[in-house]
């Protein structure tokens, strides 16, 4: 059976809130704020709208804290382009993009600055900016990654009799991972490089858990506890702070 989807609001001090109703197979009422600030309530598939309107309006304040961390979390964001003066971030740390001109193209991260150093005819070129900061982005990314991985070579890899994995960097929309234990792969979304640094070690031991378990189960879990026995708060922190950067 195929979930059900509407559109409604409620009236509150004169002020019209929009959200979403999901009806699923499902016991009980499911409310959530997304990283858009869309309000989204999932039900029961024969409950009312009523009762679905009436739960909106009693979490009221609830939603307005959410809205609020939302707002706060925008702050956080990178800025779109790779433009001198614009913020990105590496290992959750802000930086702010110089960009200069110079003989040879270079990158090179100081102090609290990236600077980005090209030939004049490639000053104002966006496009090939941000190709040259992705390439530099991966190959650090690629560094972080390998050590962090060969700090688990011993105690999580030979232990388990794990062959040491190719691991690759490339842009991705909605996972920090993925591992492919029959090619010994793991490839990284090139994002990941840009929160703190325990939360990719908790994202690299997570794939590297895999090579074990090749599923989610509690004794997956398990498992990754015992490298990191606090995994869910770094996951809560990618899931709610760094989704969107």
């Amino acid at each position: 059976m195929k979930e059900l989807f509407e559109k409604s609001y409620i009236i509150i001090d004169g002020k019209k809130i929009d959200f979403y109703i999901y009806r699923k197979k499902i016991k009980n009422m499911n409310l959530r704020v997304d990283k858009d600030k869309k309000i989204i309530i999932s039900i029961p598939m024969r409950m009312s709208s009523e009762k679905a309107k009436a739960f909106v309006k009693e979490k009221i304040n609830w939603i307005n804290k959410q809205m609020t961390v939302m707002d706060s979390l925008k702050s956080n964001e990178e800025d779109k382009e790779i433009k001198n003066g614009n913020i990105v971030y590496i290992l959750g740390e802000k930086y702010k993009l110089v960009i200069l001109q110079g003989k040879v193209n270079n990158i090179i991260k100081q102090d609290k600055t990236i600077q980005i150093i090209v030939k004049e005819k490639y000053l104002n070129n966006i496009d090939y900016l941000q190709k040259m900061y992705d390439n530099w982005l991966k190959e650090f990314e690629l560094d972080v990654l390998n050590k962090l991985v060969h700090k688990y070579k011993e105690k999580l890899l030979d232990k388990y009799n794990i062959k040491y994995p190719e691991i690759n960097v490339r842009k991705m929309k909605s996972r920090w991972g993925c591992c492919f234990p029959f090619k010994n792969k793991v490839v990284f979304n090139l994002s990941l490089i840009k929160t703190p640094i325990d939360c990719v070690e908790y994202v690299v031991i997570h794939e590297l858990s895999h090579f074990k378990y090749r599923n989610h189960s509690k004794d997956f879990y398990n498992f990754v506890a015992i490298y990191m026995p606090n995994w869910k708060e770094k996951r809560k922190v990618l899931n709610k702070e760094y989704f969107n950067i």
